[in-house]
């Protein structure tokens, strides 16, 4: 029977040994994309965290070629630009996905690999500090460009707002719009940005017979 002693230098080998035994196995990683084939969707990524060899030297993950690149949904999806610097979380799967990323459906599992780095999946999004979103609003849902000058906005107001930079439009809780200043109300009235009520102006300069009024009069 090992002394005390013995049986803690023991665990420590289990330990280590398990320890480096775990090194082999990936589950996902930060990452950024190197280049992104939009005819296949899929990327060449860069894993973000470096890795340490048993002497303790650190050294980069070599990047992970032909990478399938997450696009949420079906037949109806949602498709947003892909470009070199993109972060986010690089997924590994369980077993090999060589065979189901060109086929599809429940494919052969050519390899017999287990928690490898080639069998890794690009999920879009999570971002470092150093590229968090500007101007980030908490506040209903935001389809937007990352400097926030080209947004569609459905707001918890129940308002949705749409603007690019040279225009915008809103539609009211109440059911009015607004664009580029003009107001169209919930009754089909309109209301031009100088504030001409349109249901209600009257022309100056009118001619009988045959002759063209004047402007609107507010």
């Amino acid at each position: 029977m090992l002394e005390p002693e013995g049986r803690a230098k023991q665990a420590k080998l289990i330990r280590d040994a398990f320890r480096e035994i775990l090194k082999g196995v990936c589950t996902s990683l930060p990452g950024h994309v190197l280049t992104f084939d939009p005819v296949k969707q899929l990327a060449q990524v860069q894993p973000g965290v470096s890795r340490v060899d048993i002497n303790g030297a650190e050294f980069t993950i070599r990047p992970i070629i032909e990478v399938p690149v997450y696009f949420p949904g079906g037949d109806y999806c949602v498709e947003y630009q892909i470009d070199s610097g993109c972060e986010g979380d690089i997924l590994f799967s369980q077993r090999c996905i060589d065979g189901w990323v060109q086929s599809g459906g429940v494919a052969a599992n050519p390899i017999g690999r287990f928690h490898n780095m080639q069998d890794a999946m690009f999920l879009p999004g999570f971002r470092s500090q150093p590229n968090v979103l500007p101007d980030f609003q908490n506040n209903g849902v935001r389809l937007r460009n990352k400097a926030g000058t080209q947004f569609v906005w459905l707001k918890n107001d129940n308002t949705i707002s749409m603007e690019n930079g040279s225009g915008s439009f809103k539609l009211l809780a109440d059911g009015s719009f607004l664009i580029n200043g003009l107001q169209i109300t919930a009754d089909g009235n309109v209301i031009t940005a100088a504030g001409t009520n349109l249901n209600t102006h009257r022309h100056g300069g009118v001619t009988p017979g045959s002759g063209t009024s004047g402007v609107p009069v507010p």
